[in-house]
């Protein structure tokens, strides 16, 4: 029973995968995405120089890439992952860059004091995790001035899972397609792929930082043509695509949005 509640942990341990791809973002051997072009963009009217600026569930720092090539004025950028291979991928990128650092650090209870960074970013990663409320809090409570995410919202909650299989997906070898799920039907490999409702998003910061003041940014500043030709840039077998205008992973569609949190009286 302990394994299947942290089937969701295996997965990405799972994903060997990502820190290669990754890496490979941060040091532009494949093209930044767009994603993190947008992230940057929207982060830039609001970055002093000297901020921190955290970088929650940094991967190898690809965002980083971005981040440095928009933000004009000098900031240091520390990088907390919960998987252990991506921070090490981040230094091996971004190995001797000045103010940028990389560790080990779980978004349920993130190793910083209370207010320590100006900015906290965290992208791409709460619709994978069972809850969002705990992560939304330590977000908050380590932010001094502004959390950006970008994540799923819509006008509807889904809980949805991603199951993993040797068939589909690196490092799930130990998983045959036929044995994808326990004979209690749960997944024996996963990964959340959640959209969360505003309202209940909303109820959820109000309840972490009462006051707080909360922007949602559907991210549309996406290159259709760049998307799709990162569909074919790495050996992903379910990458996103683009159906009807809209970012699709395999039959679901992803209400990305970009969600900035302003803390209240702070200037």
């Amino acid at each position: 029973m302990e394994k299947q509640r942290e089937a969701w942990r295996d997965g990405w341990r799972n994903r060997s995968d990502y820190a290669s791809t990754f890496y490979k973002r941060a040091v532009g051997e494949l093209p930044e995405m767009e994603c993190s072009k947008a992230a940057a963009e929207l982060l830039k009217p609001h970055v002093r120089a000297g901020d921190k600026i955290l970088d929650v569930g940094c991967g190898g720092g690809h965002y980083l890439r971005s981040f440095r090539r928009v933000i004009p004025v000098p900031f240091s950028n520390p990088g907390p992952d919960a998987t252990p291979d991506l921070p090490e991928a981040g230094k091996k990128a971004w190995g001797g860059a000045n103010n940028v650092t990389f560790e080990l650090g779980d978004i349920y209870d993130l190793p910083f004091r209370d207010s320590e960074s100006d900015v906290v970013v965290c992208h791409d990663l709460l619709y994978h995790l069972p809850s969002i409320t705990k992560p939304i809090s330590e977000l908050l409570r380590v932010a001094k001035r502004l959390v950006q995410l970008r994540t799923l919202v819509g006008s509807r909650s889904f809980r949805v899972q991603e199951v993993y299989s040797s068939k589909f997906f690196p490092g799930a070898d130990d998983i045959d397609p036929s044995g994808e799920f326990a004979d209690n039907g749960e997944p024996r490999s996963f990964a959340f792929l959640n959209i969360h409702s505003k309202d209940y998003f909303a109820s959820v910061i109000e309840r972490a930082c009462p006051g707080a003041g909360v922007e949602y940014i559907k991210d549309s500043f996406f290159d259709p043509k760049a998307i799709e030709a990162s569909a074919t840039e790495w050996d992903n077998p379910n990458p996103t695509r683009i159906v009807d205008g809209q970012q699709v992973i395999g039959y679901v569609i992803m209400p990305y949005h970009f969600v900035q949190i302003w803390k209240p009286n702070v200037k």
